[in-house]
């Protein structure tokens, strides 16, 4: 390679001292920087923003903090590219990547830095054996906290670009969106694609048979709503606008390194840098810019029934749990649109209009559950299912909407230009083409009609992660880089619906894929399909995560199915709920905003939170013991109800999440950033979730301050750690003395069990 020298010119009034011109090398595969070594004295851009070069950074510093925004190292290549060719194989929504380097431009030089038109600009040139290419990097001032930063190369052939930012060994990293497995990413390599989070996820032997069977077992970072930005311990954050498929490098003590693919589709690199004083200030800067979600309307605290089966026996049900002093405000009925039994277990007909042989008169059964104060929620999704070629003896399903869709253009096609079919757990069906505007006119008039008019209050908007990145738009952007955005979009076709038919704040719907500004259109999340386990990576444990770790990236409002989803019959091992892991759940969803339940895939196969004997007498698995514990923790939830709307509140203004990683309102206490299986409801109260089967007793620690029992009154000192009793129906939870809501958790809590 020759090497060149380069020069940095700056363009303003204020003194430049120039050096010894040299080069500085790093031969490391990390990629050589050739530069023009200067000394600035600290140089004004606008705003509050400036930067200054030493001898080994570029800092762009804040006027506001002492903490620098972003910094990128003089002594190594800091933006790298290349021309790579991918192959993705996808199966159920699980993707896996190969990726080939055609041309690698690994070298940098630095040409020019100059302050022009109010932005800091930095040329240069990339090299490599047989690539090179022209690069500009834009830091452009919004105010004192918060930069915009752009990186454009001129080949477009380059459809691999990345960029280095300085570190050091103790700046620890958290977010990137919904995550399961781990809270703190230092020493990690994360990557970032909406997809389905897996069965296992690591866990065994259920992640290895899933993957022997459909490929679908996930692992650590696979992820229903992945979110690329970040918060560090030094009160700094990152957010890439970008929506290609991406890697994040946090393995190296000095640096992080963001890759993203297919940057040349979306023209150039594109994010937003802020500085803090602490984490919920970054996360309030985050959604100022991303979007917030909105309160939550009156009903949406109580208790929430997830059931299914007909008109008989959701009516039995509910009736049981109001005589137990249960306080049910809602009824989610995901087979309002009729069951279809799969090798998977119960399914949806996948067609959006009621099914009159389960719900006769469905209008009418709304109008009785309303009656009784109880909203009744129901489903859908961008699916629409086609006919089981597979089915024994045939499949007798039939779908107008599906009839209608492929007359009218309105589903995602293949490369050949018909209609995408897509394999689903169970049956085939097709995705509907959200980036056609008449598609998008005809799927909310359907919401409208056949949902709203209906009188249903809300409903699980489900799926949003399978489109396959081959599929063909009709907007004409390639489906590489839209995958990301379709479950967004598919929440904001969504939201305006309701819009328009003039309910904004008296319906909820909860998505469960998401990407940058999800948090701007959809209402409330949950988690997704966990194991019905106690085991880390899928099971409960991993519910906490992910709503301690979602919430620092805009999702401020998330909770789970109580008792998991995921069913598995299997002659090596069963995964069935039981009535220890159910309660458990519940008891942990107590001190979330929303406690809901799901029957799971496999009904029959997992214990429920209410006894029923169909006409067939066949039982559901549960007891009395059940019930009345369950209505307890309805009653627990019900009391922080007060609570709980002073926080979605303080949510919908400045973008804090409900749930709360402990690490938010103590980020220096170091042991705080290492726990995982804690959260705080708020800032007042810290809970100790009960997630390893058979334990009486859990353990967890208390940062600084003094903390109330809420189960014995007993007070705690804290920077320590604490084991206190957890039996069955006593779940662990410790109110913060002085907390400005203490009066209120005492009133709600203490007593009450």
């Amino acid at each position: 390679m020759i090497m060149l020298f380069s020069r940095i010119r700056c363009k303003n009034s204020l003194s430049l001292t120039t050096l010894i011109f040299f080069v500085f090398l790093q031969c490391t595969g990390a990629g050589k920087l050739q530069i023009a070594s200067v000394s600035v004295n600290e140089q004004i851009i606008d705003k509050g923003i400036s930067y200054s070069i030493t001898e080994n950074l570029i800092k762009i510093n804040s006027s506001a903090h002492t903490t620098t925004i972003m910094e990128f190292p003089l002594d190594r290549a800091f933006i790298q590219a290349s021309k790579s060719e991918s192959e993705v194989q996808y199966k159920m929504a699980a993707f896996q990547f190969k990726d080939k380097a055609l041309v690698e431009c690994m070298d940098q030089s630095i040409e020019k830095i100059e302050v022009s038109n109010k932005t800091l600009v930095i040329r240069g040139n990339l090299f490599g054996e047989t690539c090179e290419s022209t690069y500009i990097l834009r830091i452009i001032p919004v105010n004192s906290e918060e930069i915009n930063f752009q990186l454009e190369l001129n080949d477009p052939s380059l459809n691999r670009v990345s960029l280095s930012m300085q570190s050091d060994e103790d700046e620890r990293f958290f977010g990137l969106g919904e995550q399961f497995t781990h809270f703190d990413f230092k020493g990690k390599k994360p990557f970032l694609f909406t997809e389905e989070q897996g069965i296992g996820r690591g866990d065994q032997p259920i992640t290895t048979g899933a993957n022997l069977v459909a490929g679908a077992g996930g692992n650590e970072y696979t992820t229903y709503a992945p979110i690329p930005h970040y918060i560090t311990s030094r009160n700094r954050s990152v957010f890439i606008e970008n929506s290609g498929y991406s890697k994040f490098d946090f393995t190296k003590d000095d640096s992080v390194k963001i890759l993203f693919w297919d940057s040349n589709l979306e023209g150039s690199l594109k994010g937003t840098a802020w500085v803090a004083s602490s984490p919920l200030e970054l996360i309030e800067l985050y959604t100022k810019k991303t979007g917030r979600m909105p309160e939550m309307p009156e009903w949406a605290y109580g208790t929430i029934l997830g059931l299914q089966g007909g008109t008989k026996k959701v009516t039995k049900v509910v009736d049981d749990a109001i005589a137990l002093k249960n306080p049910i405000t809602a009824l989610w009925i995901q087979d309002w649109c009729g069951k279809r039994v799969t090798n998977f277990g119960d399914q949806l007909q996948w067609r959006w209009y009621a099914d009159e042989s389960l719900y006769p008169e469905f209008t009418k059964f709304v109008k009785t559950m309303n009656q009784k104060n109880v909203k009744v929620l129901g489903y859908i999704n961008p699916f629409l299912a086609d006919v089981d070629p597979k089915k024994p003896g045939g499949d007798r399903f039939t779908n107008p909407m599906l009839d209608e869709a492929k007359a009218k253009g309105y589903l995602v096609k293949d490369i050949e230009g018909k209609p995408y079919l897509i394999q689903t757990v169970g049956f085939p069906a097709y995705l509907i083409d959200i980036t056609n505007p008449e598609a998008i006119k005809w799927t909310k008039n359907i919401i409208k009609k056949n949902m709203i008019d209906v009188g249903l209050s809300g409903w699980m908007a489900d799926f949003g992660e399978w489109l396959p990145t081959d599929a063909v738009l009709h907007s004409g952007v390639s489906a590489k880089v839209y995958h990301n955005r379709y479950p967004v979009e598919w929440a904001k076709l969504n939201r305006e619906a309701i819009k328009e038919a003039g309910k904004e704040g008296q319906i909820v719907f909860f998505t469960r894929a998401g990407f940058s500004y999800s948090n701007k259109y959809s209402t409330l999340f949950w988690l997704g399909d966990q194991m019905v386990s106690f085991q880390k990576n899928d099971g409960l444990p991993s519910a906490v995560l992910g709503m301690t770790t979602s919430g620092i990236s805009g999702i401020s409002l998330n909770h789970s199915d109580i008792g998991g989803y995921t069913t598995i019959s299997n002659p090596l091992k069963n995964y069935h709920r039981s009535k220890e892991l159910l309660q458990r759940w519940a008891e942990m969803s107590a001190f979330t905003p929303v406690f809901r339940t799901h029957e799971g895939n496999r009904p029959l196969k997992n214990w429920q939170v209410y006894e029923y004997e169909n006409s067939d007498q066949v039982k559901s698995l549960s007891d009395q013991e059940t019930g009345i514990h369950f209505a307890k923790m309805g009653r627990l939830h019900f009391a922080l109800k007060t609570y709980i709307k002073q926080l979605t509140k303080e949510s919908s203004k400045l973008g804090y999440p409900v749930v709360r990683h402990p690490y938010l309102h103590f980020p220096n206490d170091p042991v705080v950033q290492k726990l995982k299986y804690q959260f705080m409801l708020g800032e007042d109260l810290m809970v100790f979730p009960v997630v390893e089967s058979g334990e009486d007793e859990v353990k967890g620690y208390l940062p600084e301050g003094k903390w109330k029992h809420t189960a014995t009154g007993k007070i705690y000192d804290g920077k320590t750690w604490v084991e206190v009793e957890a039996g069955i129906g006593n779940p662990a939870a410790f109110i913060r003395m002085n907390g400005k809501s203490q009066a209120v958790l005492e009133k709600a809590l203490i007593g009450l069990r």
